[in-house]
């Protein structure tokens, strides 16, 4: 009886070293078990809290977490969005499903190359948003792929701004087209003015000419001859200039150059109109030779002219006229 009261109590012994053994296994799992709650509740306050709106997809497709934000943008609550058949069919835009469909398809199947996707959503009041899904894989410690995890921001208000970027860019480019055009339209009437001018002043020029021949030609001994010239003489004189319509250059100048003149003459208060004449022929292009046919002088005149126009312009001798009136 000893013998067996010694072994029955070295039995109760090492049960109950076994039970305390366990006791203490036992307080460290409960114990770890309240670390890994607290873990999950701390997370999934974060994830719960977050301005975005936070998916878990398992590695089926079938939606596993949805985060409360999910209701301000789209108008759905979170357990709507999990109870559905699936964010394709209850939100995403008709034109956007496929592209949507193949994204997610890739992201399941971790084949993705770009980790984003910009994608357009009705929500349950059908306005029309714009989204953008960024996702990450999701494994737990011995690496086993648990699905994705997916973020989702509300862009429509960066895509409107780039829309308006896009048109602010569109208004330019079609203003920098109209200058383009206008510009090209202002040198060709330009280059029309001058070649009117150039021609007016090679008539001329050809005229005073053919006087100056006859002039010669009038002290020889052919009487017959003399009047004749003379004739000539009186019919080319009546001729021999045309005037220059000093009004229709001034209204040509101002479409070519807008202000040119008044601002000349505000710069220059002194100045005279044949200054203001010789100004505009300078500014545009003429040649002394070309400028004194059409002033019915001489281009040594037209030099001259030149020399005290500088003179009431006060401009130094390192100054060309023709650069300095280009900058009135």
């Amino acid at each position: 009886m000893q013998k067996s009261d010694k072994q029955a109590q070295n039995r109760i012994h090492e049960l109950e070293a076994q039970l305390s053994e366990l006791k203490l296994e036992l307080e460290n799992i409960q114990f770890q078990a309240e670390k890994e709650n607290e873990k999950k509740q701390f997370y999934q306050l974060i994830a719960d809290f977050t301005f975005g709106w936070e998916l878990w997809f398992e590695p089926n497709g079938k939606i596993k977490y949805c985060s409360p934000s999910c209701y301000d943008l789209t108008g759905f609550t979170s357990s709507q969005i999990i109870s559905s058949s699936g964010i394709l069919d209850l939100l995403v835009y008709e034109p956007d499903r496929q592209k949507y469909s193949d994204f997610l398809s890739d992201a399941l199947n971790q084949v993705l190359v770009i980790q984003y996707l910009e994608f357009r959503i009705l929500t349950r009041t059908k306005q029309l948003r714009w989204c953008m899904m960024n996702v990450r894989g999701v494994y737990d410690k011995q690496g086993k792929y648990l699905g994705i995890r997916t973020s989702v921001q509300d862009i429509t208000r960066l895509k409107r701004a780039m829309g308006h970027i896009h048109e602010l860019e569109r208004g330019k480019e079609f203003e920098l087209r109209t200058n383009q055009r206008l510009q090209t339209e202002l040198e060709l009437k330009d280059r029309e003015l001058v070649t009117f001018l150039l021609q007016l002043s090679q008539k001329n020029e050809l005229l005073t000419n053919a006087v100056n021949l006859i002039q010669k030609r009038k002290y020889h001994d052919f009487k017959s001859a003399n009047v004749i010239l003379e004739q000539l003489k009186t019919l080319l004189n009546t001729g021999i200039v045309q005037p220059v319509d000093w009004g229709m250059i001034e209204n040509q100048m101002e479409k070519l150059h807008p202000g040119f003149l008044n601002r000349l003459q505000k710069n220059h208060p002194t100045i005279s109109i044949r200054d203001k004449k010789l100004c505009s022929y300078v500014r545009l292009g003429l040649s002394s030779k070309e400028i004194s046919g059409l002033l019915n002088i001489t281009p040594k005149s037209i030099e001259i002219a030149r020399v005290r126009l500088r003179k009431k312009l006060k401009l130094s001798h390192h100054i060309r006229l023709v650069s300095y009136l280009e900058q009135v």
